[in-house]
């Protein structure tokens, strides 16, 4: 069946590029993906896959039923594209002025449909069901949350759930992952000092709401440093700070804007709990207020240790023998399929789609990011070999 696979992967490589360039054309940006949901809706049908799409938003979710009962197991692609103005000089350029598939969900969308014709031909070798998750809005509001709660993880219910993302950083031909947590928590936070103003010659009569907020920026940092272990992952950064009117005057207020990100729940617990704490006693030792708020961004991805196993199996079986790397620390960025890995077991991989002797390198969200266009049907074998070793027939 592995050759079954391959060759129907290798068959189908001209609709998948031809249905990337399409969309990567007509990129669209999160929870407007109208066109993008109508054109996948088109290609289920035409293939005979019953689907359904969400009321009030883009998502579509299509069902491949296997010759005989059994597990259920759910693949994802998100399609939503980014405000960047595309700079790459190719055929397939974006049409639509500052918006770009600069993330590469336009081959995630085209992978999952060409695996969807790939799994659908095989159908009869299947014993249980094949759920494809066809996300909008991951670049912002976290569509999959949207996507659970209208349960797309039940009816059937989900018992495994894998995810790929385009990976220009690593050559086409590989993939790569770890089991554990992928990706980080992210937290956004807003501090507010507030002082007293008074003229800047007098400044005993102020409190100054600058003094404080620096002292607290100094402070902050100690956190990393001397609270956290050196093995465990977390990063502060305070991006934007506004504070002030004007030279000669004390401000009264300063807003300071930061970024959290970890790994581990219980670290970030923590960190939320002791910025909380220093910014409140180092306002009140400078008698300033402060006010803190936490605005959750996701969750850290966790991969299953028997599904990244399995993907490594695949990968060396499809795309060749040391083809997975195994990533030794989590990636700091944030990706909303953890709230599917939530709901069941499953991995999130890298799909390699980089190839430096034809100058493809560059990095996701940047205006020249394009893809090796063999990753597409890398991406189709991975994830049909995939569910084929799980609901296959033995």
């Amino acid at each position: 069946m592995a050759e079954i696979i391959r060759e129907r992967s290798l068959e189908e490589r001209e609709y998948v590029v031809e249905l990337r360039r399409y969309l990567h054309k007509h990129p669209e940006l999160s929870e407007n993906e109208y066109n993008t949901s109508k054109r996948i809706q088109e290609e289920l049908k035409k293939i005979g896959i019953e689907y359904v799409v969400y009321k009030d938003t883009n998502a579509v979710v299509g069902l491949i039923k296997g010759e005989k009962d059994g597990k259920t197991v759910a693949l994802r692609a998100d399609m939503d594209a980014l405000p960047i103005n595309e700079e790459n000089d190719v055929p397939y350029k974006s049409e639509n002025e500052g918006i770009m598939h600069a993330c590469g969900h336009d081959g995630h969308t085209a992978i999952l449909l060409g695996a969807a014709k790939v799994l659908y031909s095989i159908r009869d070798k299947l014993h249980g069901n094949v759920k494809l998750l066809f996300q909008p809005a991951e670049e912002t509001i976290g569509g999959a949350e949207a996507m659970i709660a209208k349960g797309c993880m039940e009816n059937p219910k989900v018992d495994y759930v894998f995810g790929l993302h385009m990976d220009p950083d690593i050559e086409c031909g590989t993939i790569r992952s770890r089991v554990g947590a992928l990706n980080a928590n992210g937290d956004e936070i807003e501090i507010t000092i507030k002082g007293k103003k008074s003229h800047g010659a007098t400044p005993e009569l102020g409190i100054d709401a600058i003094y404080v907020a620096s002292n607290i920026v100094v402070s902050l940092q100690s956190l990393i440093s001397r609270r956290i272990s050196p093995f465990d992952n977390a990063v502060m950064t305070i991006g934007k700070i506004q504070g002030g009117t004007a030279s000669n005057v004390v401000a009264d207020k300063v807003t300071m804007y930061m970024m959290l990100r970890t790994t581990d729940f219980t670290v970030r617990d923590n960190l939320k709990e002791w910025i909380e704490k220093n910014v409140r006693l180092t306002a009140e030792a400078n008698e300033a207020e402060c006010d803190v708020k936490f605005i959750p961004s996701y969750i850290a991805a966790i991969n299953d240790k028997e599904c990244i196993e399995l993907a490594e199996k695949v990968s060396n079986e499809f795309l060749g023998d040391n083809s997975y790397y195994n990533v030794e620390h989590p990636f700091l960025g944030l990706e909303d399929f953890s709230y599917f890995l939530t709901k069941a077991k499953g991995a999130f991989y890298q799909l390699g789609c980089g190839n430096k002797k034809r100058g493809i390198t560059s990095s996701t969200h940047t205006s020249t990011f394009d893809m090796d266009e063999d990753s597409l049907v890398n991406g189709m074998m991975m994830q049909a070999g995939i569910v084929y070793k799980l609901i296959g027939e033995k």
